[in-house]
């Protein structure tokens, strides 16, 4: 949240080059910013690029988040047998690496 709160801050100082208490946040600011802090991904926005890497999906269907791979212009889950309906998605993490402090 405290990330949340430094992005609005910082796109506040940047419209009105002084301090955000006396200007106002719209609402569609607001909006812009939490959509791109949650990393989440509207597929009427856009889709990702097809691969057989997974992405992470939201499934309706299930109300859950499950991996899932975009091929042949389809949100694919597992083996294609259960039907997934896909309606944000967001790519996966960076993989675990340990710092190298961790091995003195």
């Amino acid at each position: 949240m405290s990330r949340i709160k430094n992005r609005i801050t910082e796109s506040l100082t940047e419209a009105c080059g002084y301090s955000p208490l006396t200007k106002v946040v719209s609402e569609e600011e607001i909006n812009r910013i939490l959509k791109q802090e949650s990393g989440w991904i509207p597929v009427s926005e856009r889709l990702p690029e097809e691969s057989l890497n997974s992405v992470i999906g939201w499934d309706t269907y299930r109300n859950r988040c499950c991996f899932v791979q975009y091929l042949g212009g389809r949100f694919v889950l597992g083996d294609d047998i259960d039907s997934v309906n896909v309606t944000a998605w967001m790519p996966q993490p960076e993989p675990y690496q340990e710092s190298e402090e961790s091995h003195d």
